[in-house]
């Protein structure tokens, strides 16, 4: 690498973070306009229909060429666990708030080293243990418990179900990504989560509300944030490591959280410490990879 292409490094890094912190605060957005989208039903169909949408619109912006053998695969299988997480996710908004969902969902980061063990035996360290316990009492503070008993609705249930489906997402691209080329892997996993979930949707006749206005406004802005989000992620993070980047995703709950208590979502002292140590859990765990790598 020569000195200038150092420099133009370095001019371009603040930017390009700037930019995930952006993408950050539309991912925290994102829950709020799914909850109105929602209002009416077609879970399925919206989760399609923004796939569809952000695919078409990634396609127009980078203009792949057609995706190799190992492309599709690896598309398939990632966009299978997309279609879980996403489902699950929009499922669950239909009966809980956008901020309780934001913290569920970010259960996804302690539960990456716990996959790692169970998977590929990888134990996690001191740093990561403390990440999940301080994630898991998180949980139990949010789940409103009474004596002994946690009292999680079908709602969070789900939503946790699509952290552990997000978890395995990001599994699959640690494995397949760094052989494949980013825009097609992306273009062929959002066409594969728009597949599943409008047949789905078909196959169980969940219609979308066609004479609900707000889920045609939710959906046409979750396309283009969608496509927005992944090419933001593939230009900034090829200007930030992967590690620094993890941080800055962090802040996704936090945004999300915002968003919701300013639209009105209840946000009582148990539920503000339950998130409070959900997000020192996540970034107990990012903070401990970026300080031993990055």
């Amino acid at each position: 690498m020569t000195h200038q292409d150092v420099v133009s490094e370095g001019r371009l890094k603040v930017p390009a973070e700037l930019v995930l912190a952006f993408i950050t605060l539309i991912w925290g957005f994102t829950f709020l306009v799914i909850k109105i989208g929602l209002a009416h039903g077609g879970a399925l169909a919206l989760v399609g229909l923004r796939f569809a949408m952000g695919a078409a619109l990634l396609t127009l912006i980078t203009r792949p060429s057609w995706p190799t053998a190992r492309e599709w695969r690896a598309g398939f299988l990632i966009g299978a666990s997309i279609f879980a997480c996403y489902g699950l996710q929009a499922q669950g908004l239909t009966s809980i708030a956008s901020s309780r969902s934001a913290f569920f969902t970010a259960l996804y980061v302690p539960m990456v080293p716990l996959l790692q063990f169970v998977f590929f035996r990888k134990r996690p360290g001191r740093i990561a243990l403390a990440g999940i316990l301080l994630a898991f009492g998180g949980l139990v503070l949010l789940s409103h418990p009474k004596g002994l008993s946690l009292h999680l609705s079908l709602g969070d249930l789900l939503t946790i179900a699509c952290a552990l489906a997000c978890a395995i997402e990001i599994l699959l691209l640690g494995r397949y990504a760094p052989r494949c080329n980013p825009s097609r892997l992306a273009v062929v996993q959002m066409s594969m989560v728009a597949v599943f979930s409008l047949s789905a949707s078909l196959i169980t006749g969940a219609e979308p509300p066609w004479a609900y206005p707000p889920f045609w406004f939710a959906t046409g802005a979750l396309g283009a944030a969608t496509g927005l989000i992944i090419f933001g992620q593939a230009w900034g993070q090829a200007r930030v490591p992967a590690l620094r980047a993890t941080v800055i995703y962090a802040m996704e709950p936090v945004w999300a959280g915002a968003v919701g208590a300013v639209a009105g979502d209840p946000m009582d002292t148990a539920t503000l410490a339950g998130a409070g140590m959900i997000l020192a859990g996540i970034l107990a765990e990012t903070l401990k990879r970026f300080t031993r790598e990055d």
